[in-house]
This record gives C-alpha cells, sequence and structure tokens, in this order.
C-alpha cells in the first residue's frame, strides 16, 4: 500500500543530461518504497534538454519524497528513479507513455502515488473532521475498499502536503476504532476523537501512513487539555446509577476504562422512546449530553459531559490546528453526527446513504436558514440557521467527501 511503481531497467527518452539547479521551480512530491530517489527531467519548451534533482525527505510523512525541478516555469515532462539510478519508476500503461507529463501552465506543485499525478492544491488547508462507520468506512456501500482508496487517492494528491489535516471523529472507543483503521488501511490522521467527542487522542505523525500506524496504540495518547475538561464535567459513576436505578430500558454498554468520559447504551425503541428521552434528560440536567442514533429496532444513546459532543470536539479541532470554520468539512451519516453541522460557518457533507434522523435533523436546520427545509436534496447546497453550508450528496460514503471537496474548494 502506497509504495511507488519500480520498473528496472526502463529507462527514460531522451537520454540523460544534467542541468545545474536554477532558482524558478515547479515542486514535486513523491511517495515511495526507496530509500532515496530523484527526478530526471525536462522542463517544458526547453528544447529536449533533461536534468536530474534529487529528493528529500518530507518531515511528518514517512515515504514521501519531495524535488524542486529547476526552470520548470510551465511545468515539466520526467521520470522518477532510485538514488542508486538502477530502478526506474514510469507511468503505469493506462497512462501510456514512458514519462509523465505536467499541463503546459505556470509552475505548480504536484504529487505522484501510486502512478496517479495530482496537481496538489494551491488553496488554504482544509480541516477534514470525518465519522468512520458508514461515512469513510463503507462496510455494505464500499466492499472492496474501492471508493476509500479514490479517497485517500484524492486527499494525499491533492491537499496533505498543502497543510490540510485529517482528522476522524467517531462514535467508536479507541480500540475499536484502531480495530477498523488496521482492518480498512485507513490513512494517519492528524487526531483521533472517540467516544462521540468524549475522548480526544494525539496521533505522532512520525507513524506510518498506511493503516499500520495503528498498530501503534501505546503512541496514540489522550490530549491533556480536553482530558481534563471531561475529568472536571462528567461523573460518570453518579450517571450510570441514575440509569439502572430509574431507566432500565437504557442498557448500559461498555465500562469506565473503554469508555471513561460516556456510557453508552442502547434502547430497543418502543412507542415510549421519545418521552423516555425527555425524562431522561430532566433526570440528568443540562450538564449531561444525551445523543441518539441508530435505526427503527434498536437505538444507540450515549450520555456524557455537555462540553462533550462531536460539535465541540470539531471546534476543538480547529482551535487546535488554526483552520477556520470556513475550510472545514464535517462528514457524517447518523444522529450522533448531526451536532458537527451546528458548528457556525462550517461547510458539512451529509453522505448520499445518511439514515433518515441525519436527513431529518437536517431538514429542520434548513427550516431556520435562507434557504428552507426543501433544499434538503441530494446533489444541492444550502444553509442552515447555524450558517453552515452543507452538500446532501449524491454519492454514498467516502465518494461523498470527494464530492464535497470539489463542489467547496475545486
Amino acid at each position: 500500500f502506497g509504495l511507488s511503481r519500480s520498473v528496472h531497467g526502463s529507462r527514460p527518452r531522451p537520454p540523460f543530461h544534467h542541468i545545474a539547479v536554477c532558482t524558478l521551480v515547479m515542486k514535486l512530491y513523491y511517495q515511495t518504497g526507496w530509500d532515496s530517489a530523484a527526478v530526471h527531467f525536462c522542463p517544458h519548451g526547453d528544447g529536449g534538454v533533461w536534468r536530474t534533482e534529487n529528493c528529500a525527505d518530507v518531515p511528518g510523512l514517512p515515504g514521501w519524497k519531495v524535488a524542486d525541478l529547476s526552470d520548470a516555469t510551465t511545468g515539466a515532462e520526467f521520470v522518477m528513479r532510485n538514488g542508486e539510478g538502477t530502478q526506474w519508476d514510469n507511468p503505469p500503461p493506462e497512462i501510456g507513455g514512458q514519462n509523465y507529463k505536467t499541463p503546459v501552465g505556470p509552475a505548480k506543485a504536484y504529487t505522484l502515488r501510486n502512478g496517479r499525478l495530482f496537481r496538489l492544491s494551491d488553496k488554504p488547508p482544509v480541516l477534514i473532521v470525518s465519522d468512520l462507520d458508514h461515512t469513510m468506512v463503507g462496510h455494505e456501500h464500499d466492499q472492496d475498499n474501492g471508493r476509500l482508496r479514490e479517497f485517500q487517492a484524492h486527499w494525499m494528491g491533492r491537499y496533505a502536503l498543502n497543510g490540510s489535516k485529517l482528522v476522524y471523529s467517531t462514535g467508536r472507543n479507541k480500540n475499536d476504532a484502531l480495530k477498523v483503521s488496521i482492518e480498512r488501511s485507513l490513512l494517519r490522521p492528524d487526531l483521533l476523537i472517540c467516544g462521540v467527542g468524549t475522548e480526544v487522542y494525539e496521533v505522532p505523525q512520525d507513524l506510518p501512513l498506511n493503516g499500520t500506524w495503528a498498530e501503534s496504540a501505546d503512541r496514540i495518547v489522550l490530549n491533556p487539555e480536553w482530558t481534563k475538561k471531561m475529568e472536571g464535567t462528567f461523573d460518570r459513576g453518579a450517571v450510570e446509577a441514575l440509569l439502572l436505578a430509574k431507566f432500565p430500558k437504557f442498557e448500559p454498554r461498555g465500562s469506565a476504562e473503554s469508555d471513561p468520559y460516556r456510557i453508552p447504551s442502547a434502547y430497543e425503541v418502543d412507542e415510549n422512546l421519545q418521552q423516555n428521552l425527555r425524562l431522561v434528560r430532566e433526570a440528568l440536567g443540562p450538564d449531561v449530553e444525551v445523543i441518539t442514533s441508530g435505526g427503527a429496532e434498536w437505538k444507540l444513546v450515549d450520555f456524557c459531559s455537555a462540553q462533550a459532543g462531536k460539535m465541540k470536539a470539531c471546534e476543538f479541532a480547529m482551535a487546535r490546528f488554526g483552520i477556520p470554520p470556513e475550510q472545514t468539512l464535517v462528514c457524517g451519516d447518523s444522529g450522533n453526527d448531526e451536532s458537527m453541522y451546528r458548528c457556525p460557518g462550517v461547510r458539512g457533507v451529509a453522505v448520499g446513504n445518511s439514515l433518515p434522523e441525519l436527513v431529518e435533523a437536517l431538514q429542520k436546520a434548513a427550516a431556520d436558514g435562507p434557504d428552507g427545509a426543501a433544499a434538503v436534496q441530494q446533489g444541492r447546497v444550502f444553509k442552515t440557521g447555524a450558517k453552515s453550508e452543507v452538500l446532501y450528496a449524491t454519492q454514498p460514503v467516502s465518494s461523498a467527501i470527494v464530492e464535497a471537496l470539489d463542489r467547496f474548494w475545486p
């Protein structure tokens, strides 16, 4: 996963000529398994003169190299090789030709990964805060991970190297989130938010970019600032005691070890669901947040601090990385994602396979905005009362995130 395509002994045409480095440059990022790499290139319009530039490592992105291509003011034709010049990376058959080629135009930054060349976004960095299950991870909507791999190619090709940040925000606890990250080979995030916004984990940036980052569970540690807030605003024992004594329909799951700052529960849907939700909220008071999600037969109900939840955690991530709401994309499919769309001014995408509970919540949010509830239609962007802009995507799961990136930041 994520290594260069190495073609032994296949050299580029025309032959090698080395030219001194100049100050006018095009930047090229390259993901490879080689210890060292170089670019053999010919600037467009340069009369067929070829030269070679060595690549340097990219800090914080293991396996990525970068080179400044001298005089490539309007792009270049190029091919990659290892540092020794014994292995070459030529375009895959579906692209054709001996060499990669950028479009002719003003010098830009490009990325090359798995034989695919992308132009790196020159817009301000974006922050993605995405749910995992049925959003980033497609399950039955993406059994072969094809949609996920396309998102990963798009993200690494256009955004990851311009300062953009990727955050997973899931209802899973840490262990379960790491498990699915390994199973699906998820990209290493910049933060991992678990337990519906009750736990925020720092992810070291020297860990591998592919799913093996999640094997280093002992190095993925709680953010102390967020943890201190959770410890000071949620009495887990008292909440659990009240639920067991007065609200047995809410069946507690998990434990203080796996879910230290929330109580996950399951509720078998009956005619008293809404009444019981009202009563339990009244009993717990304003300092406890009650978050619901799920289908028609069972609801997952989480109890946590009112200072937690996915919206609060999203705001923490924006502040942590210094990325404003208008450059932030929140992504979800269910009721426990709903609060993220209430972050004032954010961009959002509801994936095409969103549950009715999220669509209905967004219709209510749109009813308070300038476009009205009728604007919540697939393929359309609408504004909410929180001044967020949301796309109800036509595509499911991670394909919807690509759809939103292309819509908001073409």
